[in-house]
C-alpha cells in the first residue's frame, strides 16, 4: 500500500540523491528560529527562471504524489513548472530553486491569464508532499491514479491502493465534501511544523504580512486574491480542477504557529 511505503520512499530518495543535496541552515530574521533544509541541484536545468520579482504572497500546494515523483516532476528539463520548496512527510524541507526567482505553479488561474505569469512572479510556492483526495472502493482508499482509463485504448489501468479505511491515521474524512471529495490523505505533524518555520522565514525575508484569508474566503476562488498580501493556496486562484489546500488540513495549528509573536 502506498501509505505504508512512504517512509521508505523518502528515506531512499535522500540516500540516492545524496550527491545532489546540499544542507543549508538560515536564521529566521529577527527571531530565535532557524530554517534547515536540503538544496536539490539535479543534472537538469530550465525548470525555473533566473529573474527576480518582488514577492507579495506565499502560495501553498499539495503535490498529489510521493516525494520522489514530486521532485522529479518539478525539476523537468526546460519545463518551467516548479516550486521553490517541497516539504516531505518526515518534515525535511527540500529547496528546488532560490526563492527570489520564479517558475510556473498556478497555471491559468486568477490574475495569471494573459498577464505573462504575473501571479507566479509575485509569489513563492510551497508544495507539501501529499497524495491529495482519495477514492473509496470496497473498504479501501485508492489514489487518483487508480483505474485510470487510457483514452487511446479504452483499457482501465491497475488499482493504485493508498490504504484501508481502517488505517485512520492515513487520511481525513470530511463531514461535508470539499469540491466533491470527502477523503483526503493526511498531512504529518512534522510537515505542519516545517511549514510554520518556512513561512516565518519567507515572510520575514520578503516582508510579506503574516496573515491568512478569513475562513469564509479561505476555500474559494475569488478575483481579489491578487490584492491580498499574505499566505494563500492554489484553490484561491483556481475554481476547478484543484483541491489544494482545502479544509482537510490543520489550519488552526498552521495559523497559530505562523502568527505567533516573535520570541
Amino acid at each position: 500500500m502506498k501509505f505504508d511505503d512512504l517512509p521508505t520512499i523518502e528515506a531512499k530518495f535522500k540516500v540516492d540523491a545524496a550527491s545532489q543535496l546540499t544542507p543549508f541552515s538560515s536564521p529566521v530574521p529577527g527571531e530565535n528560529l532557524t530554517l534547515n533544509g536540503l538544496f536539490y541541484k539535479p543534472d537538469r536545468s530550465g525548470y525555473y527562471y533566473v529573474t527576480e520579482y518582488p514577492k507579495q504572497r506565499i502560495v501553498l500546494h499539495f503535490t498529489a504524489g510521493n516525494l520522489r515523483s514530486d521532485i522529479m516532476n518539478l525539476t523537468k528539463q526546460d519545463y518551467h513548472v516548479s516550486v521553490a520548496f517541497i516539504i516531505a512527510r518526515d518534515g525535511t524541507i527540500y529547496q528546488l530553486h532560490p526563492s527570489k526567482y520564479w517558475s510556473g505553479h498556478i497555471g491559468g488561474g486568477v490574475g495569471n491569464q494573459g498577464t505573462n505569469n504575473r501571479e507566479d512572479k509575485a509569489s513563492i510556492a510551497i508544495e507539501i508532499s501529499n497524495y491529495a483526495y482519495l477514492l473509496p472502493v470496497n473498504g479501501n482508499l485508492e489514489t487518483i491514479y487508480s483505474r485510470v482509463k487510457d483514452p487511446a485504448t479504452g483499457k482501465t489501468g491497475p488499482v493504485d491502493l493508498y490504504c484501508t479505511q481502517q488505517q485512520t491515521t492515513a487520511f481525513t474524512k470530511l463531514n461535508t465534501p470539499f469540491r466533491g471529495q470527502s477523503y483526503y490523505a493526511s498531512f504529518t505533524d512534522a510537515q505542519i511544523e516545517s511549514t510554520i518555520i518556512l513561512c516565518r522565514f519567507l515572510t520575514a525575508k520578503y516582508q510579506i504580512p503574516r496573515q491568512f484569508l478569513p475562513e469564509d474566503k479561505r476555500f474559494i476562488t475569488f478575483d481579489d486574491v491578487v490584492k491580498f498580501k499574505g499566505i494563500v493556496t492554489h484553490i484561491n486562484y483556481r475554481s476547478s480542477g484543484k483541491w489544494d489546500i482545502g479544509p482537510a488540513f490543520n489550519w488552526d495549528k498552521l495559523i497559530a504557529g505562523v502568527t505567533a509573536p516573535v520570541v
